[in-house]
């Protein structure tokens, strides 16, 4: 006989990777229409990290702890910053804009989280850059943080149309 809290596990594991696979897959494509010049900012890294988009998802996930919410809430930032073409998502920025979008979107949805230098940690980053990549991140976004309804639904439609 199968024990219901493994089976419960192995279904939210799946359905965790699911999603990350989905999130990874419209980063991709963000990266895809985004020009090919590449623009030096701040979330340039001097080398294409070698952790692919996908595993560096899911290692934050793992970590983090974090509720699916902040995933989608990270995804409308990079968007909306993508689109007032603030940033540019590509191999040399992506991962740094991951963690800077997920750290901001944490702190503001979930009620629980940790100190930056855990995050730091995971993310692969010191301490004082992944600070200095919130503090840019926010000012970028100018300073609101806030997602309506509407919006929050259409990601999450966007998602699930990706998912299918």
């Amino acid at each position: 006989m199968v024990n219901q809290p493994d089976v419960v596990q192995a279904k939210k594991k799946q359905d965790s990777l699911r999603l990350h696979t989905a999130m990874a897959d419209i980063y991709m494509a963000l990266m895809n229409v985004a020009p090919g010049q590449v623009r030096v900012t701040r979330f340039t890294s001097q080398v294409q990290p070698s952790i692919s988009v996908l595993d560096y998802l899911k290692r934050i996930d793992k970590f983090f702890a974090c509720s699916e919410s902040v995933h989608v809430a990270a995804l409308v930032y990079l968007d909306r910053l993508v689109s007032k073409n603030a940033i540019d998502l590509n191999p040399l920025t992506i991962h740094r804009l991951l963690a800077a979008a997920t750290v901001v979107a944490v702190k503001f949805l979930d009620d629980i989280y940790y100190k930056n230098a855990f995050y730091a940690a995971v993310c692969g980053l010191s301490l004082k850059e992944l600070n200095k990549l919130e503090a840019h991140f926010i000012s970028l976004l100018g300073w609101k943080l806030a997602i309506s309804e509407e919006d929050y639904a259409a990601y999450c439609e966007t998602v699930r149309q990706v998912l299918r």
